[in-house]
């Protein structure tokens, strides 16, 4: 079982998604004080809600201080910028409009200095001054937050594909010459507070090796990689990025008195500690088995299942993705029993083979919908199972491609699954602490490949440590350089 969020199925390049909300137009000259629009602030709660905030309040601090910094050179200079960091493993940042920045804490751990990050807020604070459709935006980014959970409910695909399509569509209509415009005004306002120009070409590098990665990745696993801009073709290749912003930057000569910042040790000092893969509010998988602190819970998959661990769900699935767990928690009515409580989620929808379940000793039902799977264009059956513990209705949903006889072919196994769910024991509750990138000092005898083990993946921990210190695919440390590894 993989430890890897289902949205990374996307991988490096397909996180472009951090450029993904392309200028239309841009005046030179100062604009007027924005007003905070009511989508973007409704968007905001929304976004919150799906992914919450990265509890760590001085990595808080220290992306808002950078944005500030370079939204002050921008021409909205006097807006009220928010910045944030949300509890998310994907490469990826977004805005939905003035002034709303977000950035997923899985591209903080893919950057490597100060001034890469300054020019991915340039990008992002360059959407809000080139006045872009802000309501096109919203609606994009709310569709994506509505894409998994819509997931057991359509006839969409399969539901990896579906989330990873989901996450990105919206992309789509914001081409190659937009994309370009605002990597061109992210840099100007990135190196007018001071930060080194080159450090836009090195973020497409890092995009660029991810894409590498990928492709080698997949080549290993005989499958087609997932690239992003091989979907959406509109949109330039990192490396053409890369190659406009070592442009761009060759052409910036007035460097400011002291010479460019960069901090790179600033910024990994910052990350020290940082959550890595899934967060303790979403649970952490180690083996076959979820161990989630915060609900005090454990609960077993079949091996090689990979699970996607997100903040108010998780989904399951095997690895030719013909089946597929979906896992949800509600609050149930104290006059509600089992039965009861299901039956109302499921109001409207055919059912069959209802009857008590029990597990590790917690009440529930179960019971199956015949149609409703997003495997089969909802033309099969659903297992649907709750379990009652404490004041929390955990609830289950089953389904396979094949069916027979209107059952799931997987149908036992989604209810074994349900039945391994059980408290935490107290010597349990250290794994369901997160992994978190720490900071070292390379000596002459460090060799990278000696951490790779503690990565909780389950193929390429090496080349996931040469990618998140920008080293991929052979690059070698020296003495003295500071590095990130995973405990």
């Amino acid at each position: 079982m993989t430890m890897r969020n289902m949205r990374r199925f996307i991988t490096a390049g397909l996180a472009l998604l951090l450029l993904a909300t392309a200028p239309v137009g841009f005046s030179q000259t100062k604009a007027k004080k924005p007003k905070e629009s009511a989508s973007a602030r409704k968007a905001h709660e929304q976004i919150l809600k799906a992914y919450g905030v990265y509890e760590d309040q001085a990595l808080q601090d220290y992306v808002s201080e950078i944005g500030q910094r370079v939204a002050k050179m921008s021409e909205l200079a006097d807006a009220e910028w928010k910045f944030v960091v949300i509890d998310d493993d994907s490469i990826n940042a977004f805005t939905t409009g003035c002034c709303y920045v977000y950035v997923h804490r899985g591209l903080l751990r893919n950057l490597n200095s100060e001034s890469e990050l300054a020019s991915v807020l340039g990008h992002e604070v360059a959407h809000v001054t080139a006045r872009h459709p802000q309501e096109r935006t919203t609606r994009g980014v709310l569709a994506t937050l509505a894409a998994t959970a819509a997931a057991m409910y359509t006839g969409s695909g399969a539901v990896a594909d579906l989330a990873s399509l989901g996450a990105s569509a919206w992309m789509q209509g914001y081409g190659r010459e937009n994309e370009l415009e605002a990597d061109r005004l992210g840099l100007k306002y990135s190196t007018r507070a001071g930060y080194r120009p080159e450090a836009m070409t090195e973020v497409f590098e890092m995009f660029k090796q991810g894409e590498r990665f990928e492709r080698d990745r997949a080549r290993a696993e005989g499958r087609e990689p997932r690239i992003y801009h091989g979907l959406f073709s509109s949109h330039p290749t990192p490396d053409a990025r890369a190659i406009q912003a070592a442009k761009m930057s060759a052409n910036v000569v007035d460097s400011p008195p002291g010479g460019w910042l960069d901090n790179r040790d600033r910024y990994l000092q910052a990350l020290d500690g940082m959550t890595y893969g899934s967060s303790r509010a979403q649970g952490i998988v180690r083996g076959n088995r979820l161990y989630h602190a915060d609900l005090g819970i454990t609960l077993a998959f079949p091996r090689a299942w990979t699970v996607d661990n997100q903040r108010d769900r998780l989904l399951a699935f095997t690895p030719n993705k013909d089946t597929v767990m979906q896992i949800t928690l509600q609050e149930y009515p104290p006059t509600q029993g089992p039965r009861e409580f299901l039956l109302s989620q499921l109001r409207g929808a055919s059912l069959s083979g209802g009857e008590p379940i029990t597990a590790n000793g917690m009440e529930g039902y179960t019971v199956r919908t015949n149609s409703g799977s997003p495997l089969d264009r909802g033309a099969g059956p659903v297992r649907w199972i709750v379990l009652y513990r404490g004041k929390s209705a955990y609830i289950f949903a089953g389904a396979s491609r094949a069916s027979r006889g209107g059952i799931p072919e997987s149908d036992g196994l989604f209810v074994s699954v349900a039945q391994t769910l059980r408290g935490l024991k107290p010597a349990e509750f250290p794994l369901a602490e997160p992994y978190r990138i720490r900071i070292r000092t390379a000596t002459a005898d460090t060799r990278l490949e000696d951490h790779a083990e503690n990565v909780p993946v389950e193929r390429f921990q090496k080349e996931e440590l040469l990618l998140i210190n920008g080293l991929y695919p052979n690059r070698t440390l020296r003495p003295g350089d500071r590095y990130k590894v995973v405990e």
